[in-house]
């Protein structure tokens, strides 16, 4: 297992540019975003990247003869099994749980920016808690924290429902 999103300081910023990002963004928009990144250079990661399968053409933007790809994360390729985690070195967890708390990050720089231009109540919330639990217990609350989790997953979407995003780590 390669976490290939680590091989360099330009695919992680890339990677962060178009977290939560599904319309895909251009060489181009991603060029405006890194100013310090050249096109050139861009080009060239951002093909890499749809090699190793760590970025998808989700689009092409039409101006006259001119054809821009629309590029935005392949997140299927940042899951990693129970098999490959279990298999996995402590180097490549550590680059997993990296990737993992960078887009929280990103996530919730992405939605700060947009409450502050909204001028919004911020409703982000967070919390740490050490719970004393038996092996037995642990394992009753992962299952009631699971299925309580895949209860609203499934939530059939609304007009009126929101986007959230809710990131756990269970440290045994």
């Amino acid at each position: 297992m390669e976490f290939d999103l680590f091989k360099n300081q330009v695919r992680f910023k890339i990677a962060l540019e178009l977290i939560d990002v599904d319309e895909g963004l251009s060489i181009l928009q991603l060029n405006k975003l890194l100013k310090e990144v050249s096109q050139a250079t861009l080009y060239r990661h951002v093909n890499s990247m749809v090699e190793d399968d760590l970025l998808k053409v989700v689009g092409i933007n039409r101006s006259g003869k001119v054809e821009e790809k629309l590029y935005a994360l392949n997140t299927q390729a940042y899951k990693v099994s129970q098999e490959d985690w279990q298999s996995a070195t402590y180097s490549e967890r550590i680059r997993f749980i990296t990737y993992y708390f960078m887009y929280i990050i990103q996530t919730y720089k992405n939605y700060h920016e947009r409450s502050m231009s909204e001028r919004a109540a911020d409703q982000s919330t967070f919390s740490l808690a050490k719970l004393n639990l038996t092996d037995d217990s642990f394992a009753d609350f992962q299952s009631e924290l699971s299925s309580l989790m895949e209860k609203y997953y499934h939530l059939e979407e609304s007009e009126e429902g929101a986007d959230r995003t809710v990131a756990m780590v269970i440290i045994p």
